[in-house]
């Protein structure tokens, strides 16, 4: 495969401006297509704004975030998949990338395929969790998970396949196959949902066809640039217990992470629902936003994964030195644009979700919170990145379980005293507790 030259790595401040771009090279066309990806759901909330009533809108949220909850889950497989990708990259290892591509692979499809068929006997209880007990909102969630659950098989393999690609430096290929599957999401969900009249069932099926097609679409583009690489796979990659033990020691402290972080969230929507249908419907459209900054923030994450990876796999520990800090120079810019925004131009941007007056006042009640995010929260998704580049996911699982306590203590403090405000001064502590934590204990991959 070869080894890339390191010419960032040449003399004083040349070396680190070049650092620098060599950083918004890998984080921009992630950025370009994590960024369709709010956007997306962004449209499926607008249309879902402007179906016949506003519980339309809750049940969007809450079938979006019990599919986020399930699918999320598996986020270890593209997190797993990059930094163990973005090693042997480094290394110039050809069968090890094409066994982490294959083993990732299997656990995808056969995890993918048990949610399929196991649909009957979790879409019921799984849409009542969230909901104040309405039928008509618990029907139309159900009908909404029912449709999403049938992308699974392929919602899991865009893990794997993007992990791979993003390990290889192939960002350039995952954004356009994100964009154009994003968008192809879109029109499918809106002909489905609209002119077909299948409601909320049709954004959740059209999300699943779009899913199948990028999985085509990568398959394809990954053959394409990667064939020199792709066409020495043999039968004796497709079982490697060895690849597959690694990807689980890794997993389960990404699991305890990924189970906490969708705790937290799926926490926060419910308890929205239980102050009322228009704090929950707010609360939904508030944490688009938080949403929209969280792909941005990925969107460099995965490039320090990509970089720190690859330069643990070739043992270059002056390079790794240099790519942490820039990593944080480069999302603290871009969390200082995203406070000033939340603060002062939020409604427009609210607006374009809902035309329900009492939602959007609600929603804007928080705005200042929310202004907060970005500055409290950026170091997480920050040193995720690093982390996973580094495959430390023990640092970053043993951070989040406090984090998450922190979340369920304050909340259980201010709940009662400040409403719905004590409910975002949770998420702020938690957010913070987070930051913190990862910062401390990850910064000696870089001390010694």
């Amino acid at each position: 495969m070869g080894k890339t030259k390191n010419t960032y790595l040449i003399g004083g401040n040349q070396r680190q401006t070049t650092l620098t771009q060599k950083v918004w090279a890998l984080a921009l066309p992630n950025i370009l297509s994590n960024v369709t990806v709010p956007l997306l759901m962004l449209c499926d909330m607008a249309m879902a704004g402007r179906m016949a009533h506003s519980e339309s809108i809750a049940a969007v949220a809450i079938g979006a975030a019990v599919t986020h909850f399930v699918i999320g889950i598996w986020s270890l497989l593209r997190m797993g998949t990059t930094g163990f990708t973005a090693q042997a990259w480094g290394a110039g290892d050809a069968r090890a990338l094409l066994r982490q591509l294959s083993s990732g692979s299997i656990i995808a499809l056969s995890v993918g395929l048990l949610l399929v068929l196991l649909r009957p006997l979790y879409i019921a209880p799984a849409a009542d969790l969230l909901q104040d007990g309405s039928a008509s909102l618990s029907l139309e969630a159900q009908e909404y998970l029912s449709y999403s659950f049938l992308g699974a098989p392929a919602a899991l393999l865009l893990y794997v396949y993007n992990g791979w690609l993003i390990g290889v430096q192939r960002m350039k290929l995952v954004m356009s196959v994100s964009i154009g599957s994003n968008l192809a999401n879109i029109l499918f969900s809106y002909l489905l949902a609209f002119p077909l009249k299948m409601g909320v069932g049709g954004l959740a099926l059209g999300t699943a066809l779009a899913q199948y097609a990028a999985i085509i679409a990568l398959a394809l583009g990954a053959w394409h640039s990667h064939r020199r690489i792709l066409r020495l796979f043999s039968r004796k990659y497709l079982w490697h217990p060895p690849t597959l033990v690694r990807y689980f020691h890794v997993g389960k402290y990404l699991l305890i992470r990924t189970l906490t972080l969708q705790a937290v969230t799926l926490f926060f929507i419910h308890a929205g629902g239980m102050i009322g249908v228009t704090t929950l419907a707010a609360n939904s459209l508030l944490m688009q936003l938080f949403t929209l900054f969280s792909y941005f923030m990925d969107g460099i994450a995965y490039a320090a994964e990509a970089l720190v990876g690859e330069a643990i796999g070739a043992r270059d520990r002056d390079r790794l030195k240099q790519v942490i800090p820039t990593v944080l120079r480069v999302g603290l810019l871009l969390a200082s644009i995203g406070a000033v925004l939340y603060a002062f131009l939020p409604e427009p941007f609210l607006s374009l979700l809902t035309d329900k007056t009492d939602v959007l006042e609600r929603a804007l009640e928080f705005r200042y919170w929310m202004a907060l995010v970005p500055l409290v929260s950026f170091a997480a998704f920050l040193w995720d990145g690093i982390l996973v580049g580094a495959t430390d996911s023990r640092t970053m699982g043993m951070a989040m379980l406090v984090a998450g306590a922190t979340f369920f203590l304050v909340y259980t403090v201010t709940i009662h005293p400040l409403g719905a405000h004590g409910l975002w001064i949770a998420f702020l502590s938690y957010l913070t507790v987070r930051s913190t934590l990862v910062w401390l204990l990850g910064s000696r991959l870089y001390r010694g």
